[in-house]
């Protein structure tokens, strides 16, 4: 009998150790003031929502960026809000002492910050001539941050690396260093030193390539997987949620819906890792609630799963081990009104950022 409630006190003990939560707390690091001049961002509200704001803030120890496409320019700022410095349109009318770095860009799209501090620009190819859908706007005129990742029509665009003093390093496109351009770019992840990994799409299939110093080492294409040739094709219907690589370049994870092709409904989700260049799958996790989605890897091999709790108000990461083994949670409380709170994201050095807009500015937070 001893023994017995000896391990169970142990068992108790794991468990509470291993299920153990986490909050952390919000630190601000950026507070860029909202308005209608050269050394503001310019917010456009529709029905008193900001529509423009980008997803993502990328920054670096002291400067954050934020791209303009109504004056076609990327504005940094420091810690304290203040213009530093501005990147793009010939004609922009700089601020009295703040540089300007004149490039002309086609149309901004997403931004990146890499190690160095030096911005990844998805810059888009001129529109002039291309004929839309109907009733389809058109991307290119849109505000920054407005681009869409469900739109139909392929947006041809290169990638520019660019120091903060406008200094071009090279133009990156699908194969490398001056090939053809990208057809569509879902996400742009900065890894670690100058390991660059870009998730688009190439003839109706998605893709994670792998680029360093400009040069392309590796791809992983979804048609190429093979967790869609298993006999589980046969019952569900297989769909590719998302493919995040480890900053390091080590390895990818991959997370999957499964749907019953009897009912159409969700069954449940499976994450895999995967190797660059290889179509072969380790299967590390499977997940039951369709809200629990994966969120991140850290630079440990450690991954996280995301789950909101309390109506939205706060969020749950499952901190999970290289295996797959739940070890772990972080809770992200975000205070209220919830709804000033935008996107939560990480980098490649493990730090958690979340958005939020209040009081006439936008707020970027770390999570510690």
């Amino acid at each position: 009998m001893r023994t017995l409630y000896i391990g169970v006190l142990l068992f108790v003990s794991i468990s509470c150790l291993r299920f153990r939560v986490e909050n952390l707390k919000e630190e601000i690091l950026f507070r860029i003031p909202l308005g209608a001049t050269n050394e503001t961002f310019e917010g456009v509200v529709v029905n008193q929502v900001l529509t423009n704001v980008p997803l993502t803030i990328p920054t670096s120890s002291n400067i954050s960026a934020l791209a303009d496409n109504k004056q076609s320019v990327i504005k940094l700022f420091d810690r304290n809000g203040r213009l530093d410095a501005t990147i793009g349109n010939p004609d922009f009318k700089s601020v009295a002492g703040i540089p300007h770095y004149p490039f002309r860009f086609g149309g901004i799209g997403i931004v990146a910050m890499n190690e160095d501090g030096d911005l990844v620009v998805q810059n888009r190819i001129s529109s002039k001539g291309m004929e839309l859908p109907p009733g389809q706007e058109n991307l290119y005129k849109t505000y920054s941050g407005a681009f869409s990742t469900q739109g139909t029509t392929v947006l041809p665009s290169f990638l520019v690396q660019i120091t903060q003093k406008g200094v071009v390093k090279f133009m990156l496109g699908a194969s490398g260093k001056n090939s053809e351009p990208f057809r569509y770019i879902e996400s742009i992840m900065p890894g670690e030193g100058d390991k660059l990994f870009v998730y688009h799409r190439i003839a109706e299939e998605m893709r994670l390539s792998y680029f360093e110093e400009g040069e392309l080492k590796g791809n992983l294409k979804e048609s190429a997987l093979d967790v869609f040739n298993t006999s589980d094709a046969k019952e569900y219907d297989i769909t590719l949620d998302k493919l995040i690589p480890h900053p390091e370049g080590d390895y990818v994870l991959g997370s999957f819906s499964y749907d019953s092709k009897k009912d159409k409904r969700f069954k449940f989700r499976r994450i895999y890792r995967f190797q660059f260049d290889s179509k072969n799958s380790e299967l590390l996790k499977e997940i039951q609630d369709p809200s629990e989605i994966l969120f991140s890897i850290r630079n440990n091999g450690e991954f996280y799963i995301w789950e909101t709790e309390d109506g939205g108000n706060s969020v749950r990461l499952q901190v999970h081990d290289k295996e797959g083994n739940h070890i772990n949670n972080k809770r992200i409380p975000f205070s209220s009104p919830r709804g000033q709170w935008r996107e939560t994201y990480t980098d490649a050095f493990d730090t958690i950022y979340s958005v939020r807009i209040r009081s006439g500015a936008l707020e970027v937070y770390r999570w510690i």
